[in-house]
This record gives structure tokens, C-alpha cells and sequence, in this order.
């Protein structure tokens, strides 16, 4: 890389740096994330060719972040359908009859079970009771919404909050 492309990108952070970290927080909800995106999208940006021959290069900084928190959501979905296999997986375990799922298997189902609750317990109470109502409960987001006197939107992101926070606790 050379001097003059890194203090091009250098002089884009300072000029974008605190707008760009607000954008990112109101896409996020959260400090930490937008963090991470924030850096993320500046690596990215830093490895482009041609960045200061672009039309808009801020333009780009910004369909770089929303990319990245887009591919983020869908790794968290993805995550979720991990939780709903396991959670699945340890309901039917204790619903069938013993001598089909070895006990040993029964016992780290249940303690994997166990695990992901204990983490839920550290999410905020309406968090923790949107991620549950729709888990367990099969409620549709509209209706947990409605049942919490909160936005969909806000049920989105408790829900990406809830699997965000499971990834990194159960990692």
C-alpha cells in the first residue's frame, strides 16, 4: 500500500470517522458492534484498488458496512436455526423413550440445554422474553411486539441481540 492511498484512507477516517460511527450505531444498537463494523469496513476499504479514483468513496465505505451488518444478521440466523436444532433436538431426546438415544448423549443434550439458558439469563429481561416467546413459544414477532408494548423492529433486534450474545457466550 502506498503512502499517498494510506493517507488518503487516514484523512477519510478523520473525516468520516464520528458520522460514520452514528450510522453504524443506529444499524447496530450497539456500541460494540458498531465498532466492529466500523473497522471492518475501513480494513475493507483499505484493501481496494483504485479507491481514489472512485466517484464516492464514502458512498462505498457506507454499502461496505451495511453489507457487512447485513452478512452478520444472516450468520446470526444461521446460528438460530443452530439453537432451534439443539433445543429440538433435546426436547424430542426427552420426549422419546430412553433406549433409542443412548444415555450419555441424553446428559450432554441436557447440559448443552442447560448452557444456552444460563446464557439467556444474562440478557436483558425483555430481550431474554421476546428470544423465548418466539423459541418456545413459536410467537411471530408481530405478536411479541404487541405482547411486550415494543416495535417489530425492536423485536429484530433483541432477537440478533439474543443470538449475537449466544455465538459468542457458547463459542
Amino acid at each position: 500500500m502506498g503512502k499517498t492511498h494510506k493517507s488518503f484512507i487516514e484523512q477519510m477516517y478523520q473525516d468520516n470517522h464520528e458520522g460514520f460511527l452514528r450510522f453504524l450505531m443506529q444499524k447496530t444498537q450497539n456500541r460494540d458492534d458498531a465498532h466492529d463494523v466500523l473497522q471492518e469496513a475501513f480494513q475493507k476499504l483499505i484493501r481496494r484498488e483504485g479507491l481514489r479514483e472512485m466517484e464516492n468513496p464514502r458512498a462505498y465505505l457506507y454499502r461496505t458496512a451495511t453489507n457487512i451488518i447485513i452478512d452478520r444478521q444472516r450468520k446470526g440466523q444461521h446460528h438460530l436455526r443452530y439453537i432451534r436444532e439443539v433445543v429440538s433436538g433435546v426436547e424430542e431426546a426427552s420426549a422419546s423413550v430412553t433406549t433409542i438415544i443412548p444415555p450419555d448423549r441424553q446428559v450432554a443434550a441436557r447440559q448443552e440445554l442447560d448452557r444456552v439458558y444460563r446464557v439467556l439469563e444474562t440478557l436483558s429481561e425483555k430481550c431474554r422474553r421476546a428470544f423465548l416467546m418466539h423459541r418456545t413459544q413459536h410467537m411471530k414477532y408481530g405478536e411479541i411486539a404487541e405482547a411486550l408494548n415494543i416495535s417489530v423492529s425492536m423485536v429484530e433486534k433483541y432477537m440478533i441481540q439474543a443470538l449475537k450474545h449466544l455465538r459468542r457466550a457458547l463459542k
